[in-house]
């Protein structure tokens, strides 16, 4: 496991969930958020940005996979932490080379189980384990 990665997961969603609660530039939001919080090591900055870049890139089709993914729930219902954290996990397992995805699927559900509490986070793990990941983006 990269700690840097853990952590840029962690930083990305906090910046994207401030986004998607008040609104505005998803760039100036992030810079804010790098300063405020003194991020000083280059790699976690470099994929903090490379979460949300991607994330924002594929949007349209990453927010349909997840409403797809959905038995019994609208995505609109879905709550602002559940709703994020979904968008970045289906971003970085979708469009991102990640050698190791049960590392990248812990870490989200850390997040959740720290921001959402138990039950959100088994939501969020049937949710993701709906997620047919494509070899020919992903290397396992």
């Amino acid at each position: 496991m990269i700690l840097h990665k853990t952590k840029a997961r962690e930083d990305a969603f906090l910046v994207i969930y401030q986004w998607d609660i008040k609104g505005g530039g998803i760039e100036e939001i992030t810079e804010e958020y790098i300063t405020m919080n003194d991020i000083k090591h280059s790699e976690r900055r470099r994929y903090l940005r490379k979460l949300l870049r991607t994330y924002f890139e594929h949007a349209e089709a990453i927010d349909k996979k997840i409403a797809d993914s959905l038995k019994g729930w609208d995505f609109d219902r879905i709550g602002y932490i559940e709703r994020n954290i979904l968008r970045l996990a289906f971003a970085e397992l979708l469009y991102l080379k990640v050698k190791h995805p049960i590392t990248v699927i812990s870490d989200y559900l850390r997040i959740t189980t720290k921001y959402a509490g138990k039950d959100s986070t088994r939501f969020i793990n049937g949710v993701i384990s709906k997620l047919t990941l494509k070899p020919e983006k992903n290397t396992n």
